[in-house]
């Protein structure tokens, strides 16, 4: 007998609560799947800025090896083509 009253809720979450739960969040994932636009407006502002961050660092790095060519113990490679790889796409 008491056992009984163990097994009905095990079954009951077993063949209802767990697909139910399943059926929720995939329902959940399926609507909140993609970004806004504002999502990709925000990631656009940020590559943006992070290209123009970039630079600024290399003329930063540029002004200061004009001045003191031995400010670092060797010379970091031009990346200004780096920046390219989103126009071709």
């Amino acid at each position: 007998m008491h056992e009984s009253f163990i097994a009905v809720p095990i079954v009951g979450m077993l063949f209802i609560g767990l697909p139910w739960l399943i059926f929720h969040y995939v329902t959940q994932w399926k609507k909140n799947g993609g970004l806004t636009v504002e999502d990709e407006k925000l990631l656009d502002d940020l590559h943006e800025m992070a290209r123009r961050l970039d630079d600024r660092l290399g003329t930063l790095e540029r002004i200061i090896t004009a001045d003191d060519p031995n400010w670092r113990p060797r010379q970091a490679p031009d990346r200004s083509h780096d920046n390219d790889w989103r126009r071709d796409a």
